[in-house]
């Protein structure tokens, strides 16, 4: 199991709190997270002289990274008319008042109906719930198309969960057989979803991101490069 712990560290005489992921990897993975939160994995007896060498040496991206994430404006609540993205597709945010919540989308439009149109926090808790929704069910049509393959190698079918996560598309817990999944993949366009579906599965199969692992996710994603590419501009875009 990875061993995870905070530690602080002063770098270029700023106090910098990280998180440091012991497990089964072969390098030192540095990443900032788009909160301005970092995230350091390493394998299981790097000694923590090495850790905090490694960050040191790339103490100015770190620091720059971070700055940039502080500076990133906090995203404006929804509002009628704001666009929002459905599985990669621009569409445009209706609101409506009526006395049961319902929701529907016609590919153009995404049109909410709430008994206050006006109150911020039950029109973003409806937003959230209908993006799960689709997650749900697409993730899941997703993962049973792939898992044939994983069932042939002796994989059980895992326990799939939905969650909004702010670091990450998706995880395996390979020991538990679950897979949880960022209900905000509804907003990508379908082929990221899938690769994020493919790339978890194979964790079962490889719980790690080592050749062997990638040769895996080429078997069943033969295109997983340009996915993952197109998955990490998405990824900046939905930042801004």
């Amino acid at each position: 199991m990875p061993d995870k712990s905070l530690r602080r560290l002063v770098l270029d005489g700023r106090a910098l709190d990280y998180e440091l992921e012991r497990k089964a990897v072969r390098n030192l993975n540095l990443r900032v997270r788009s909160d301005g939160s970092v995230h350091v994995s390493v394998p299981r007896f790097t000694p923590l002289s090495a850790v905090e060498s490694f960050l040191r040496a790339n103490a100015a991206r770190i620091l720059r990274s971070v700055d940039r994430a502080a500076a990133r404006p906090t995203p404006a609540p929804p509002a009628d008319g704001a666009r929002v993205f459905v599985w990669g597709a621009a569409a445009t945010l209706r609101l409506r008042q009526g006395g049961r919540p319902a929701a529907d989308c016609d590919g153009r439009s995404l049109t909410l109906t709430l008994r206050d149109p006006a109150d911020a926090a039950a029109l973003e808790r409806a937003l959230a719930r209908w993006y799960r929704r689709e997650a749900e069910e697409t993730l899941t049509a997703l993962c049973r198309r792939l898992y044939p393959r994983f069932a042939a190698r002796g994989v059980p079918w895992p326990e799939l969960r939905f969650r909004r996560m702010r670091s990450r598309w998706g995880s395996c817990r390979a020991r538990a057989g679950v897979l949880t999944f960022n209900t905000r993949l509804a907003e990508l366009p379908l082929s990221c979803a899938e690769y994020v579906a493919a790339h978890e599965l194979c964790h079962f199969l490889q719980p790690n991101h080592s050749p062997a692992f990638y040769a895996e996710l080429a078997r069943v994603l033969p295109d997983w490069a340009a996915r993952r590419r197109l998955l990490r501009r998405w990824e900046a875009d939905l930042a801004e």
